[in-house]
């Protein structure tokens, strides 16, 4: 029975602890690379649908980044094109960057100097990495 006792004293210590250490590792709130300027949009051709986007990124951060992972909404917003660019952007740097891919869903044009361009993931060179949060 005391050790029993003596086990849960030990695991109602801890307890705090194990709190303070989850709440350090939560993700910073802003991401770490933005886009200053998104130009583009989804345009239909003979039943394909093409995502092209002239995208402008800043990476705001301390540490070189490697990869980014976007995604800009179409479609009256229901739907997202993602894209996976692999870079090489130093801190406090700028990049233009085209992203093209075909996407599926229906027919759409729309071309747009402003779009819903969003940053999703950022990788950096010294093998960390920021998510965002769900949207």
């Amino acid at each position: 029975m005391r050790r029993w006792l003596a086990f849960l004293a030990a695991v109602f210590i801890a307890m705090p602890s194990i709190a303070v250490a989850a709440a350090a590792v939560t993700p910073p709130p802003g991401a770490p690379v933005t886009i200053s300027a998104c130009r583009g949009g989804v345009t239909s051709i003979e039943l394909t649908e093409i995502a092209s986007y002239d995208v402008t990124l800043h990476n705001g951060s301390a540490k070189s980044v490697d990869e980014v992972k976007l995604s800009a909404r179409y479609g009256r917003h229901e739907k997202r094109a993602t894209f996976d660019v692999k870079i090489a952007l130093a801190p406090g740097a700028d990049l233009n960057q085209h992203v093209r891919r075909n996407v599926a869903g229906g027919l759409f044009s729309n071309w747009s100097d402003q779009n819903d361009c969003f940053v999703d993931y950022v990788h950096f060179t010294d093998g960390t990495s920021w998510g965002a949060p769900s949207r």
